[in-house]
């Protein structure tokens, strides 16, 4: 892979980001949670399954669940996630069709340092208004929020907030926000904080893991069987 050439694509698509609310976020009822994992994830190349679970907001109900598989050779390599698992999202993407709110994926927004995370790519290239929710520190400063539930401290990158440190439960380590595309700063953390329910993780996204992983327990089975 040439790397240099990767940054300039992600340059480029950082120039069409809109860091504004597309739509009225306190009105929001549809919000998907993506995730991604890997047949074997240790090897190239490899299947790549991604899952978009589709939640009702007035009563946490599932909605719809889609899957996307593609084969892929790129690995892991920090700041480059979108491209090792964006090609399965976006088959799992066409196939989606409940009107969604928001997307939530499970990776970075804006806090990358080219503004340019798995959660900004997908919300450029589908004009959708993403969030991003990683489970560990990428990009930028912070300080550790209060060890108390919904406590949250800015992190900066490049002199500018650029998302949230939010600490969902007490004892536990802090989540990553930051918006992706079509929303606010201060919308990306709301969108958050409204969507979770008993666990760290947004109930979109953990939903979507756990799909995922029953998902691969069958596609596993099925390579077993022959």
């Amino acid at each position: 892979m040439d790397l240099n050439e990767l940054k300039k694509q992600q340059l480029e698509l950082s120039k069409k980001l809109k860091l504004q609310d597309k739509i009225d976020i306190k009105n929001i009822r549809t919000v998907a949670g993506i995730d991604t994992t890997f047949l074997n994830p240790y090897k190239e190349p490899t299947l790549a399954l991604s899952s978009i679970v589709v939640l009702d907001l007035t009563d946490f109900s599932v909605k719809e669940v889609v899957y996307g598989q593609k084969m892929i050779d790129i690995p892991y390599i920090p700041t480059f996630l979108a491209f090792r698992e964006l090609p399965s999202i976006m088959e799992a993407y066409k196939n989606l069709k409940s009107k969604v709110d928001v997307f939530i994926l499970d990776g970075q927004g804006i806090l990358h340092p080219r503004k340019m995370g798995i959660a900004s790519h997908f919300g450029v290239l589908t004009d959708t208004v993403t969030v991003g929710c990683g489970k560990t520190h990428l990009y930028g400063e912070y300080k550790q929020p209060e060890n108390k539930p919904m406590s949250y401290s800015y992190v900066y990158a490049d002199g500018e907030v650029r998302g949230y440190a939010l600490r969902v439960k007490k004892n536990t380590n802090p989540i990553f926000i930051s918006p992706g595309n079509n929303i606010s700063l201060e919308s990306s953390l709301y969108v958050i904080i409204k969507t979770v329910k008993d666990y760290k993780l947004p109930e979109p996204v953990r939903l979507a893991h756990n799909y995922l992983s029953e998902y691969r327990k069958r596609i596993l089975q099925e390579v077993k069987d022959g």
